[in-house]
């Protein structure tokens, strides 16, 4: 999960100031009180909410006046900020990609990135709609803005806006990479039928087994 850092809410920007800290060096809550001029139970609970983002970890303790003392830590990989560097990145593959190799090929790479996606996250289970409706969770968490509809038995998620815009924007068979993800997901057969247009946004359908779909 992102923890946006360009915010002008004051909460927001001494989490950003904590995160900063930490990731100079390992502190303890009383250590970066000191430092950032603020009550240790101020610093508790914006480090309380760092800690459910995966932003900030324990790391370990150390000897305290009454008891052992948390030290707190960023881990490796978090995702901090809202930097454009990776959506660039990404946009800058893509159409190395598209340039090298063939479309069917391209078509299979997608899909086998949307696979491995899938594999990072925890699958819904339990009926077609549980699944879909947790599959849209997922796509929520991730930053994706869109809405979910049943018509004549069909799933269909429309999304306002593309969370992979710039790699859509790349080659729009990116697409076929949410297309893989959503169907490895909810175990369903899935179709996008994307906007690849100047502003990219999101539409796929999802069929639902007969059985459910004749619900209404």
């Amino acid at each position: 999960m992102t923890v946006p850092l360009l915010h002008t809410d004051k909460r927001t920007n001494t989490r950003d100031r904590i995160i900063e800290l930490l990731l100079k060096g390992q502190r303890t809550v009383e250590e970066l009180a000191g430092t950032l001029g603020m009550t240790r139970n101020a610093v508790r609970s914006q480090i309380a909410l760092l800690q459910r983002a995966g932003i900030v970890e324990v790391t370990g303790e150390v000897k305290g006046s009454r008891r052992p003392a948390a030290v707190f830590g960023v881990p490796a990989g978090a995702e901090i900020g809202s930097s454009q560097a990776p959506q660039a990145f990404l946009s800058q593959l893509i159409r190395v990609l598209s340039d090298r190799i063939p479309a069917r090929q391209l078509d299979s790479i997608m899909k086998r990135v949307g696979q491995g996606l899938a594999a990072t996250v925890p699958a819904p289970d339990g009926s077609a709609r549980e699944r879909v409706a947790g599959a849209m969770h997922v796509l929520r968490s991730l930053g994706s803005h869109a809405d979910l509809a049943e018509v004549d038995g069909k799933f269909v998620i429309t999304g306002h806006g593309c969370p992979i815009s710039k790699a859509v924007a790349a080659n729009a068979r990116s697409c076929v990479a949410m297309e893989s993800f959503l169907a490895k997901l909810t175990k369903l057969p899935v179709t996008e039928h994307c906007n690849h247009g100047e502003h990219p946004s999101c539409r796929f359908e999802i069929d639902l087994p007969a059985a459910e779909g004749r619900r209404s």
